[in-house]
């Protein structure tokens, strides 16, 4: 019995320890979080978000036109090939007689042979040269007495000469064809000389004027042959398929296209170089990088305009590079940054938690940061970004305090408010461009350089970017670099003129 009233003892005991130890441990929970709060003096701080207003007009600026340059050669040489075949080599006959105008008394005759052409250029005129030998007979019949004549380059002495010159002067026309105006200019005695005058002269009768104009008539005749030759060039066709040809959209990399956009197109002239005529062409553009899906090509498409005859403004090529920088990227470059770095006060410390950076509006973005430590919270600073040329950045140089957030650290965190958060931030928020633009212009150099079709080329180039503009928007921050250089349409193959068609000899 006694065992027994002892175990019962040392039960109760033990209950009423285990009692006290629970109600002690009870305690130190609720009483060490009292303390622990009660000794944590850190000031805190939970500013408002900036107001955020309506984004602000595009403010870049839209470029001034490019100018994609071309030289269209025309090959003349079958032509005027087909024009030396087509102009007698002789005409006139010795034996035929021909009455002098105004004198029944009087006849004539005379026999040609020209020389072949001699082709020359000078500029935007083509010039066709010849020399004429020829002799020629007179008849003269008297009131009264039997008829008499006289003759000279007959036989085997030398043959009176004379000098033809014919010019053809090309031009292009606002609807696109080919115009020539081709005419004699010149026919006229070899020299002064005895040999090259064809005079009768004791019958006064004067055959050379007889031989020069025989000689025009035959040439005026295949003038007009040549010029409708060159005005049915179908010129016209061959620019609208090379017109829609550099309309079409030009595939940089994956949803990154360049559109050159042609509006207008200027003649600077026509020259002649080594039987080709050289067509000058200027045609006006605004070349631009667009992103997403591939621009429909009927869109892009407009009629082949007329020639413009007066001269366009802008020279070279001026493509405008853009990129968009969304704020979860930046965000999460600021983060890496600035995320766990601590700042120091005295005998305060603060670390930084967390940063944001939103757009609100005006060309303004705000960076939020949180931290912790000897002051706890949240605040906000805006700035406008710019661009760091030499470090290919873009940065807040303007980076301080929201309007909000400063009035928040007047009333229990002032310490803040000096300049070690602000210029911290300031140094940190950068982003780094990475060469993008660059890249960007490397893609449509490459992209430019292409065959459209066959025999022609688009060929361009670009310099470096320059004229880095940054504009902030509430969905992203766009960069836009201005980038310049040249580009020209090359035709290899030449359109050729057709021959006119050949007449008898």
């Amino acid at each position: 019995m006694r065992d027994m009233g002892m175990a019962q003892l040392m039960s109760r005991a033990l209950r009423r320890a285990t009692r006290r130890r629970t109600l002690h441990v009870a305690a130190r929970a609720l009483i060490l979080p009292a303390l622990l709060a009660a000794c944590d003096r850190s000031p805190s701080i939970d500013a408002p978000p900036p107001d955020v207003t309506a984004d602000a007009a595009d403010s870049l600026a839209t470029l001034p036109p490019s100018v994609v340059e071309s030289e269209i050669r025309y090959e003349l040489a079958p032509a005027l090939n087909a024009l030396e075949q087509s102009v007698p080599h002789t005409f006139g006959d010795i034996d035929t007689r021909l009455q002098v105008p105004n004198n029944k008394r009087v006849h004539i005759a005379f026999a040609a042979r020209r020389s072949p052409f001699v082709i020359a250029v000078d500029s935007q005129r083509v010039t066709v040269s010849s020399v004429v030998e020829y002799e020629g007979r007179g008849w003269y019949k008297p009131p009264i007495g039997p008829e008499v004549s006289a003759a000279c380059g007959t036989g085997n002495v030398a043959r009176p000469r004379a000098r033809v010159r014919i010019e053809s002067t090309l031009r292009l026309e606002e609807s696109w064809g080919l115009a020539a105006r081709s005419r004699v200019t010149r026919v006229v005695p070899y020299s002064t000389e005895t040999r090259d005058k064809c005079a009768v002269t004791v019958f006064r009768i004067d055959v050379t004027d007889r031989v020069m104009k025989a000689t025009r008539e035959v040439l005026d005749t295949r003038m007009r042959t040549l010029d409708r030759a060159l005005a049915q060039v179908n010129t016209r066709a061959r620019f609208e398929r090379w017109w829609r040809d550099i309309a079409r959209p030009i595939r940089l990399t994956d949803s990154i296209y360049l559109t050159i956009n042609p509006r207008r197109v200027q003649l600077g002239g026509i020259d002649v170089d080594s039987g080709f005529a050289v067509a000058r062409l200027r045609l006006e553009a605004a070349p631009r990088i667009a992103t997403g899906n591939r621009p429909n090509d009927f869109e892009l498409f407009t009629p082949l305009p007329p020639l413009t005859p007066a001269g366009l403004t802008g020279s070279g090529l001026r493509v405008a590079l853009q990129g968009s920088f969304g704020y979860d990227v930046a965000t999460g470059l600021l983060r890496r940054a600035l995320v766990g770095k601590s700042l120091r006060w005295a005998n305060r410390t603060i670390t930084l938690r967390d940063v944001t950076l939103s757009g609100i509006g005006a060309g303004r973005v705000a960076l939020g940061v949180r931290f912790d430590g000897g002051a706890r919270g949240l605040v906000y600073l805006t700035g406008t970004p710019t661009y760091d040329n030499a470090a290919d950045q873009l940065l807040i140089p303007d980076l301080d305090y929201d309007l909000r957030t400063s009035s928040a650290l007047v009333k229990g965190v002032a310490f803040l408010g000096d300049h070690q958060i602000r210029d911290l931030l300031r140094a940190n928020a950068r982003f780094p461009l990475l060469g993008r633009l660059d890249q960007l212009r490397t893609l449509a150099v490459k992209g430019m350089n292409r065959t459209l079709t066959e025999g022609v080329s688009l060929v361009g180039s670009l310099d470096s970017v320059q004229h880095v503009v940054v504009q902030a928007r509430r969905d992203a921050i766009n960069v836009r670099a201005d980038a310049t250089g040249a580009i020209r349409l090359e035709v290899a193959r030449p359109i050729t003129v057709k021959a006119p068609l050949a007449r008898g000899r």
